[in-house]
């Protein structure tokens, strides 16, 4: 996410999706996404306790040094009670186990009405199987891929920040109820309600799993709770 748009989602309390924010005649970022995948889902990714090697900038589309990494509970993996999900590549904007041929003859133009039926084509045993082939192993998997119907809460939720970017972090710390850590560079704290969302800025190429050891985000497995 960029860092222009966190304060705007901590103060929805959720992630939304493109077309819960830009409506029908939205203006998405590629014409597939009017697919069923991205116009419809929030996007997250999936990243095993033993894939050391994803960066702490990410990996894939939408990651970049400039955007925020928003550390989420698998509680809205092992748990949703927001929606549907399905799991792995979004294979050029379709929603995980739909085809190309699931497209023929749907209507033009509105995303909803095109695509909304093509959400249940992925199977709960296809979607825990892509789900399981993503994390458990040590390697990098581009395409991990997470799609939430619509929204994503971030109450309980949300564990921690990660940047690349020093100017994304001067971002962070400029919101309300942000705080940076006397004495510790590249450390500080985000309110959110109750919550002082730790932040943390790494450089890019580190690993991932080490910056959220090192500042408590994950505990000693590597886990986020």
């Amino acid at each position: 996410m960029a860092p222009e748009h966190v304060a705007s989602a901590l103060e929805q309390k959720q992630l939304t999706s493109a077309y819960h924010r830009e409506g029908p005649e939205g203006r998405y970022s590629r014409p597939a996404d009017k697919n069923g995948g991205g116009a419809l889902a929030v996007y997250t990714r999936a990243v095993g306790t033993q894939q050391s090697a994803w960066p702490a900038k990410g990996y894939g589309v939408g990651s970049n040094d400039s955007r925020v990494q928003l550390i989420l509970s698998p509680n809205v993996l092992q748990t949703p009670n927001h929606g549907w999900r399905a799991s792995s590549t979004d294979n050029g904007g379709l929603v995980p186990g739909a085809t190309k041929n699931d497209q023929v003859g749907l209507p033009q133009g509105d995303p909803l009405k095109r695509t909304k039926q093509l959400w249940g084509k992925q199977t709960e045993s296809g979607r825990n199987g892509a789900f399981n082939a993503t994390v458990n192993n040590s390697s990098i998997q581009a395409n991990n891929e997470q799609l939430h119907w619509e929204k994503v809460p971030l109450e309980g939720n949300l564990k921690g920040m990660v940047v690349t970017s020093p100017a994304s972090f001067e971002t962070l710390m400029k919101q309300k109820g942000a705080q940076q850590t006397e004495g510790v560079p590249g450390r500080g704290t985000i309110q959110f309600g109750s919550q002082n969302v730790p932040v943390v800025l790494a450089a890019k190429n580190s690993s991932l799993l080490s910056t959220l050891q090192s500042t408590g985000i994950a505990d000693d497995n590597g886990r986020v709770r």
